[in-house]
């Protein structure tokens, strides 16, 4: 079994009730397929506290200390869904995540 915690941008999360998200992780597709042998529990889906995800880290932080193994950013913060623009920000954040938890941190869901 896999823990994952997402963080999604938080003015696509007004918009997006997170579905597509959900069906990748249920389906296996997207940048879960690698996990397909495996059962994947979600142990948190936090917003990133808006530009320039002021929370991604905390938040991401707290899952980790809740079990999360992996973090991922939701594509909505990779890609122009659900709108524009693309988080400018995901690299740093990512990084950010990275050097606090040492955890993998994969860019996109869907």
């Amino acid at each position: 079994m896999v823990k994952i915690g997402i963080v999604r941008c938080e003015g696509a999360m007004r918009i997006c009730p997170g579905t597509s998200c959900f069906r990748a992780i249920r389906e296996k597709t997207g940048n879960f397929a690698p996990y397909s042998d495996e059962e994947i529990e979600i142990i948190g889906m936090v917003p990133c506290g808006g530009c320039p995800g002021r929370d991604a880290v905390r938040q991401s932080a707290e899952m980790v200390r809740r079990g999360a193994e992996v973090i991922f950013l939701g594509t909505c913060m990779i890609k122009p869904i659900p709108s524009e623009p693309v988080c400018k920000y995901s690299e740093e954040i990512a990084g950010a995540i990275r050097k606090k938890t040492g955890v993998k941190v994969i860019m996109g869901t869907h």
